[in-house]
């Protein structure tokens, strides 16, 4: 295409100016950049000023333009498209392009374009939104705040069960694990300020009960990306922190809007979760992925957090919570370490062990993995209970 591209596209209106661009900025990337005939300026200079003036408008040249709201929906509309079509090898040099360099300005459209992504099932999209995730870490603000604003329009704002939420591992497993690592950072389970709310974790129990493999979605990406999160750590501290925390909550239902039977369900959900959590460390071992689903290191913080929430003078029920909370603890450290599927560090465990004999209520089953750990002999089979 000539150089007077830019020329051309302001002489444009609103929807042709931007499905232009779209085709031009996808041939251009898809041809490796190529120097543009009859262009004298920097090429990739007039490249980001396409993508900002026509695809995310952001003008820099004069007054912004505002799209109305169904301008933006056919935007969107026009984005998802530009990524199915696009060849495999450019979808995320695109989608870089438009929200990987320009800082939080793009997060709100990115926000929006993850969220119709989500209820169309665009999985390109999804999957270098996920790549954009794992690039941040998905603990980050940034990510966070995406994640929120998903929470909201597919838990909280429409609690019943949604059909887009249920199916979101099969359209992009790894969108479905670098997400729930977020969420286990947004929500963190350590009191009724942090609660997921319970649409939200019978989703992620059943992602993760179905799919063994999702936990391990993002360290696949590793060879590529070397930076990566697990959602392991994050939903272990929900199954290990959960039972006292909602048994704590049990003797404030009448001071909160939380009912018994919601308490209920968090709980069963829980160890439902659990169960699928030691099938996930289990699977990833077979697969033969390299430890990193967990570490020494992200148990002994649990263990710090448990150690917070749990009161000086517990009730009866809180003590056998807490003894729960303990051996999930123990079962989620002896089957990363049969398998191999977690990060060791003697000096973590000897601090584990240290919180577990002075710091927290005695457990016979956590002592005994750690007294196991510490002499590296292979911890021995023991049944799973909740």
């Amino acid at each position: 295409m000539a150089g007077n591209i830019l020329n051309r596209l302001f002489r444009l209106n609103f929807p042709d100016c931007t499905r232009e661009a779209l085709s031009f900025l996808t041939s251009y990337i898809s041809q490796d950049c190529p120097a543009i005939p009859g262009l004298n300026a920097n090429t990739e200079q007039v490249i980001v000023e396409i993508c900002q003036e026509f695809v995310l408008f952001k003008s820099v040249r004069g007054p912004q333009k505002k799209l109305t709201a169904v301008q933006e929906l056919h935007l969107l509309d026009m984005i998802c498209t530009c990524f199915s079509e696009a060849p495999e090898k450019s979808k995320y040099r695109i989608f870089n392009l438009m929200f990987g360099a320009h800082g939080d300005g793009t997060v709100n459209l990115l926000t929006k374009l993850v969220s119709l992504a989500l209820s169309v099932r665009c999985t390109p999209v999804l999957f270098c939104a996920a790549i954009w995730m794992q690039e941040r870490d998905s603990l980050s603000p940034v990510v966070k705040g995406l994640t929120q604003r998903l929470v909201s329009d597919y838990c909280i704002l429409y609690p019943d069960h949604s059909n887009v939420f249920s199916t979101l591992p099969s359209v992009c497993p790894l969108f479905a694990c670098n997400f729930v690592t977020a969420v286990t950072s947004l929500y963190s389970f350590a009191g009724i300020d942090s609660l997921p709310p319970l649409a939200l974790l019978q989703h992620v129990s059943d992602w993760v009960f179905k799919d063994n493999t999702m936990c391990c979605e993002s360290l696949r990406q590793a060879a590529i990306h070397s930076a990566y999160t697990t959602p392991v750590p994050g939903l272990t501290g929900w199954c290990v922190r959960g039972p006292l925390v909602c048994c704590q909550l049990k003797e404030k239902v009448s001071d909160s809007q939380i009912s018994q039977s919601h308490i209920e369900s968090l709980l069963v959900c829980l160890e439902k979760l659990h169960l699928a959590l030691l099938q996930s460390l289990t699977f990833t071992a077979c697969v033969n992925l390299s430890p990193g689903l967990i570490s020494a290191s992200d148990l002994t913080h649990i263990a710090q957090t448990l150690q917070v929430v749990s009161r000086p003078n517990p009730s009866q029920e809180e003590e056998l919570a807490c003894n729960i909370a303990l051996e999930r603890l123990a079962q989620i450290l002896q089957v990363a370490a049969n398998t191999r599927t977690y990060i060791a560090d003697r000096g973590k465990i000897k601090e584990l062990e240290s919180l577990a004999k002075h710091k927290l209520p005695q457990n016979r089953l956590l002592a005994m993995v750690l007294s196991n750990q510490l002499q590296g002999i292979k911890p021995y089979s023991v049944i799973v209970t909740s």
